[in-house]
């Protein structure tokens, strides 16, 4: 299921992402900056499903949402800055981080978009 979950996030990330990341040449500030605006364009997907999700929810099923969100996002955030503070990894953790907090908020979107099409 992860391979799944890992193939579609892959087929939807941006063409400008994979043109961007391959013009960085291997250079990590680059592709930092490759990363970033990927982030943010899945950053924006995930805010609008779960808007839609929360707007179209009531009573115990809002609460379930919220509780499951915040959740997430604890976990996200805990993980994002493990992975960048790894004192083993030198700069390679920045991108470690990156890759995890792309991967992960793309699943979390991808999640989100499905219940909310529902």
């Amino acid at each position: 299921m992860l391979v799944l979950g890992t193939s579609s996030v892959r087929a939807q990330q941006s063409a400008e992402y994979d043109a961007c990341m391959d013009k960085a040449e291997g250079v990590s500030t680059k592709m930092l900056d490759c990363g970033k605006t990927e982030i943010d364009k899945w950053d924006t997907r995930l805010n609008t499903a779960y808007q839609a999700l929360l707007a179209s929810s009531k009573g115990e099923a809002h609460a379930q949402l919220l509780g499951e969100q915040r959740a997430w996002l604890k976990h996200h955030l805990s993980e994002t800055h493990r992975l960048a503070a790894d004192p083993n990894n030198g700069s390679v953790a920045f991108l470690d981080s990156q890759a995890f907090e792309l991967k992960d908020i793309a699943d979390r979107t991808l999640l989100l978009e499905k219940r909310a099409s529902r």
